[in-house]
């Protein structure tokens, strides 16, 4: 990240709150081949994951053990 930057500037949250707020995946602003678009195109498929019935399994919920 550059100096001053914050987490929010970073291209893999752009690419979730892209999905979030119904940008389409071709809408990714980075270049092809590039480490940034790689970066918001996981973020991008992965925050579409729950409501597409995706393995979630890796997400923690907060569960908490019965007994």
């Amino acid at each position: 990240m550059t100096e001053g930057a914050t987490a929010s500037d970073s291209p893999f949250i752009k690419g979730r709150n892209a999905r979030v707020y119904g940008k389409t995946r071709e809408s990714c602003p980075y270049p092809e081949g590039s480490e940034d678009r790689t970066a918001w195109l996981q973020a991008w498929d992965e925050a579409g994951t729950d409501d597409q019935g995706g393995n979630t399994a890796e997400i923690d919920k907060g569960t908490v053990d019965t007994v």
